[in-house]
């Protein structure tokens, strides 16, 4: 390119600014409007970098104002799941909350409960033993006026008459307050306490982690009493809170571990209470290991039923020998001294003695009988015995015994109530025996005669 070509565009250009800017192009020196403007190839060159530049601040510019907002927006997020994560934290404390007072609630209304149980049973139990003293007399009575009317003597004939008919009318009264106070359920239990473990079934803590399978439906099949947590904080609280027999607990527990849970219930409880890990995949020396923490035993996952039911058998023994120990049984008094002692001196020594040998030898078997019955649920033929052996059983001051038979035989006509009376068979039997046993030790002191049967 020449230099004139190279000129041109700059005289172009001059006068263009001097038509659009003429007050500029005046003001410019003569030099300045002198000198030619022109766009090298250097300047296009140094151009371009310029305009990048430019860009990459501008892009650079929008980047940091979208990281700062997004930064605001997380503080945001931040500060509105702490507010969450405290409102769940007061959420859950508030359910502990609850959940404890749920637990004492639940503790008051069982105290409630066995105290009014306990309540019915003296109240039977009175209305047993005064329906027992009152009938006897009467009875006796009943048969002296009859063998005085039957004597003939016509002068106290009237006299007889009317006392029968009072008599009667006492008698009657008896019948009225013994169905009045409840006489036809009365029983005479030995002992309260274990029966009373043997119905309900032991009180187990499960203490599980969801991921695992359940024992709680097995254990509550079988009869037992089972209160199921999921976590070790909630685990530890109703231990605390609560009595129980036996403590099941996986090892792996949210909130609190599995270890950890058993020490802080070890701690609260004492020695005696029994606890057992739920382990997957025991390996050996686990259960000395984990009895070195506080622990009684491992139990191995998936829970085998022969194990299950081993451990259930083993901790029922040693809950019935601890209530046992704890709190020893009164000797009950089975036999009624004062009818004994009036029937001897009515009918004789002599036949009063063989009619105790012969007691003694069949009220036994007779009660054996029953039971076989109850085993085979043959209802109307063991309520029909049961009544049979209580009329025996009265006859010779085995008034506690009646009245259990008594008690039998009405249950045993309603439906719901059989199963509960086969149950009762062995203790039934075992009451059976100690009446005979305490019978006989009591004819060996007061038949004393030569002709008594031994």
């Amino acid at each position: 390119m020449s230099r004139g070509e190279d000129t041109a565009p700059c005289f172009g250009l001059r006068a263009w600014f001097g038509k659009a800017l003429p007050g500029i192009v005046i003001l410019l020196p003569t030099s300045v409007s002198a000198a030619p403007l022109s766009l090298t190839g250097t300047r296009v060159t140094l151009l371009w970098p310029a305009l990048l530049g430019i860009a990459l601040l501008s892009t650079s510019l929008f980047a940091l104002t979208l990281w700062l907002r997004l930064r605001s927006e997380t503080a945001d997020s931040e500060q509105r799941a702490a507010t969450m994560k405290d409102e769940n934290n007061k959420i859950y404390r508030q359910l502990q909350s609850y959940g404890s007072e749920l637990a004492a609630r639940e503790r008051q209304i069982a105290e409630a409960r066995e105290q009014l149980k306990k309540q019915q049973q003296e109240k039977s139990d009175l209305l047993a033993i005064t329906g027992h003293h009152l009938r006897q007399p009467l009875s006796a009575l009943e048969g002296t006026l009859s063998l005085l009317a039957r004597s003939g003597d016509g002068d106290a004939a009237e006299l007889i008459e009317t006392a029968q008919r009072q008599l009667k009318t006492a008698k009657t009264s008896l019948e009225e307050i013994q169905r009045f106070g409840g006489m036809e359920t009365v029983e005479l239990t030995l002992p309260e306490k274990k029966q009373q473990r043997r119905e309900n079934g032991l009180s187990i803590l499960l203490l599980e982690n969801e991921n695992q399978v359940s024992l709680r439906d097995d254990l509550v099949a079988q009869g037992h009493q089972v209160v199921w947590e999921n976590n070790g904080v909630d685990g530890a609280d109703a231990a605390l809170q609560q009595k129980f027999d036996l403590i099941l607990i996986d090892r792996q527990l949210p909130l609190m571990d599995g270890i950890e849970t058993a020490q802080k219930i070890r701690r609260g409880v004492g020695p005696e209470l029994p606890i057992f890990a739920l382990v997957s995949d025991p390996r050996a020396g686990d259960r000395e290991r984990y009895q070195a923490r506080g622990l009684t035993g491992v139990l191995a996952r998936p829970v085998a039923e022969k194990q299950l039911r081993q451990l259930l058998d083993w901790v029922t023994r040693r809950a019935n020998g601890s209530a046992a120990a704890k709190k020893p049984a009164r000797p009950t008094r089975l036999v009624n001294t004062n009818t004994l002692s009036r029937q001897r001196d009515t009918i004789g020594h002599l036949p009063f003695a063989e009619l105790l040998s012969d007691r003694c030898a069949t009220l036994p078997k007779r009660t054996t009988a029953l039971t076989s019955a109850l085993t085979g649920r043959h209802w109307l033929d063991a309520e029909q015995q049961a009544q049979a052996i209580a009329e025996s059983a009265e006859e010779i001051g085995l008034e506690a015994v009646a009245a259990r038979l008594r008690a039998l035989a009405a249950r045993l006509s309603i439906d719901s109530e059989r199963e509960y009376c086969r149950h009762q068979r062995t203790e039934l039997l075992n009451l059976m025996r100690e009446s005979v046993r305490q019978l006989k030790a009591w004819r060996e002191q007061n038949v004393h005669t030569e002709w008594a049967l031994k």
